[in-house]
């Protein structure tokens, strides 16, 4: 008879009550919406939640369960820290752990050993943590918690923004953990897509808060483009995108004109975040290299704050770097000046823009929440409105979907089929074809450190 661990009888979560045994050398799913329970089921599992209604009885010990919920909890890298254009200046700060040292790892270790060589390569570990990628970046979160001497791993959303190939690694991965460890790993999941592969799938209620039809709201004001007198966005011709002097992508040839449709392609690692990097304003590598961003050359005078007031971005990792003591209303509305407070006043206009993108999204009701107490597929949300508040003439959407469940995933894909139209310039990083926006008619493939124009 398999050992049991954890005993869950008629445990009360949002419109959902679950009995549970939770058994030794398993491999488990917690299946459902955003806000439908399962960062709170696992909070009482781990022992940090003791108000709540059923019956939950234990034969291990609170530390033997191990969770970190990394995809909304910005102290996994300290990123809150400072700002979210320093990752790609890693020299001005000596003291970065890294990756070797921040994850513990030692190669005699045979478990640590046999894991990391698994799901990453080994030249990694002397990258300092902001070097990394957000594929990269979700791996090493994904490690740091299934090194923790432990018993039973709670793993939120691991596959979220991993390409296919690195999904299938960590599978197999957590199977091994159970089958020849005898670990007990959780998934926590907004779906599943194959449930041969788990011991027990649990269903929480998957219509908790579903938002609202947005038919009517006005919502016209972002269906049109800003006019903007530039007509090339990007241009880079035959440069080399160099991180800590390595070649990451070599002759880098690539030119986005106005109104044009991209989506970026290439696996974890690649280089795809880093050469949005260059768009956006953020990495110091621009300035050598010669790059032509609205018309003009980096660096012969505008102002990043020029340059990133013509374009909404998001990207998996941009909500780490967010203070979880300001207010939705103070995040979304600081979008308005591209910084991250907002010390000015806001038009008529602008507060039309912002209470209607509000309710598009139904956030009226976390308007005043503090960010830090939203689950992770709200804190997406919110930083998505954020990077549409002052309706962009150009998107950069890097992994836009990314931790949303069903229903938001159909809110914001039906929106910015519309809104991505027209004369506004989009680039999209995507790995999966069904998150493909229908407008996007051009592909530019990052392989073997090439970037090729595919369409």
């Amino acid at each position: 008879m398999k050992e049991v661990y954890i005993s869950i009888d008629h445990l009360e979560l949002p419109e959902t009550s679950i009995c549970w045994e939770i058994g030794k050398g398993e491999l488990n799913a917690v299946i459902g919406a955003n806000k439908s329970g399962k960062t709170l089921l696992a909070k009482i599992i781990c022992g940090q939640l003791y108000n709540y209604k059923g019956r939950v009885s234990k034969t291990i010990d609170f530390t033997d369960v191990s969770f970190s919920d990394y995809t909304a909890d910005s102290s996994r890298f300290h990123y809150s820290d400072f700002y979210y254009q320093q990752r790609y200046n890693v020299f001005d700060m000596p003291d970065m752990q890294t990756i070797e040292e921040w994850l513990g790892y030692d190669a005699n270790d045979e478990y640590k050993n046999i894991l990391f060589n698994k799901v990453l390569p080994a030249d990694i570990l002397t990258k300092k943590i902001v070097q990394l990628s957000s594929g990269e970046s979700r791996k090493v979160l994904i490690l740091k918690n299934i090194f923790k001497p432990a018993k039973i791993y709670i793993l939120d959303h691991p596959f979220t923004g991993l390409d296919a190939n690195s999904v299938l690694i960590l599978s197999d991965v957590f199977k091994m953990m159970a089958r020849d460890y005898g670990k007990t790993v959780i998934l926590l999941l907004n779906t599943v897509t194959t449930a041969d592969i788990f011991h027990k799938v649990i269903h929480l209620n998957t219509s908790v808060d579903v938002p609202a039809t947005y038919s009517s709201v006005r919502k016209d004001v972002f269906y049109k483009t800003p006019v903007m007198p530039f007509n090339i966005v990007f241009q880079i011709n035959d440069k080399h995108l160099k991180v800590a002097n390595e070649i990451l992508i070599g002759n880098v040839s690539w030119t986005i004109r106005k109104g044009e449709k991209w989506l970026l392609k290439g696996a974890n690692g690649s280089g795809k975040s880093t050469l949005m990097s260059l768009l956006y304003a953020d990495n110091p590598v621009a300035y050598g290299l010669e790059i032509t961003l609205f018309d003009k050359q980096r660096g012969t005078g505008e102002s990043i704050w020029d340059i990133k007031s013509k374009i909404g971005f998001v990207s998996p990792e941009i909500q780490l770097f967010w203070d979880g003591a300001q207010s939705v209303k103070e995040i979304i509305r600081s979008g308005f000046s591209n910084t991250i407070v907002l010390s000015r006043k806001i038009t008529e206009e602008e507060q039309q823009q912002y209470k209607t993108l509000l309710e598009l999204f139904q956030l009226q009701a976390k308007e005043h929440a503090l960010f830090a107490s939203l689950s992770s597929g709200e804190k997406r949300i919110v930083m998505i409105v954020r990077a549409l508040v002052n309706n962009p003439p150009v998107l950069i959407l890097d992994e836009p979907f990314q931790g949303l469940d069903n229903d938001y995933f159909n809110l914001l894909y039906d929106f910015l089929s519309s809104y991505a139209n027209g004369n506004r310039t989009v680039i999209q990083i995507a790995h999966l074809q069904h998150e493909v926006l229908p407008g996007i008619n051009r592909v530019a493939l990052i392989e073997n450190n090439k970037l090729h124009i595919v369409t």
